[in-house]
């Protein structure tokens, strides 16, 4: 019995004695290798441009959406522009040709070589004065002339009975005078006819 724990003593103390020659050799001869260590590095370095792709992807994401929103606005925009303004002559004659109808023109106001407005103008009359060197003709006239002068509206005047006018209207539109029927004149030539035959007969009559 005593052999037996010896021999597992033995072996306990040998085996924790590899163990720890084991740690020892691990730690200090297990490192990794200058390839491993590439590619380590490699990965890290991968992974790092994985990520600043996603970014710069995502910021081109968002800068396309926001030109197409300005894109889409500015031709709202325009479209907005172009609807509240005019057309021009073409556009309208290719609209009416394409409905079939012959477009009316435009009427257009041209000068004629004089001035249509002319007669509007006041006259200068600066050298009248001059001209005008005594009243002689004046005198000489066989009758003066009286100019007329109507008094003007005074402020002070009496507004006309405005009531009293309207009812003279109603009782001028009641009054209507009743003509009475006249019998028409008899024509004088069938009467005259009728008489001639009246003495014709009674000629005859008598004989």
């Amino acid at each position: 019995m005593s052999e037996l724990w010896d021999t597992l003593t033995t072996g306990l103390v040998l085996s924790l004695v590899f163990i720890a020659i084991s740690y020892l050799f691990w730690k200090r001869y297990d490192k990794p290798t200058p390839l491993m260590i590439e590619r380590q590095e490699e990965k890290e370095r991968l992974k790092e441009e994985r990520d600043t792709w996603r970014q710069v992807e995502a910021q081109m994401q968002a800068e396309k959406e926001e030109a197409e929103r300005r894109e889409a606005d500015e031709k709202r925009r325009q479209e907005a522009l172009a609807r509240s303004q005019v057309p021009t002559e073409a556009k309208v004659t290719e609209a009416w040709k394409s409905l079939g109808v012959s477009p009316s023109k435009p009427k257009t106001f041209e000068a004629k070589g004089e001035d249509a407005n002319a007669a509007l103008r006041p006259l200068d009359q600066s050298d009248i004065g001059e001209k005008i060197t005594g009243d002689e003709d004046v005198l000489s006239a066989p009758a003066l002339a009286q100019v007329r002068q109507d008094k003007g509206v005074q402020p002070g005047a009496e507004e006309p009975d405005w009531e009293l006018i309207e009812k003279l209207e109603e009782i001028a539109g009641k009054d209507d005078i009743v003509v009475p029927d006249v019998p028409e004149a008899p024509d004088l030539a069938t009467l005259q006819s009728s008489h001639n035959n009246e003495q014709a007969q009674g000629s005859q009559e008598e004989e």
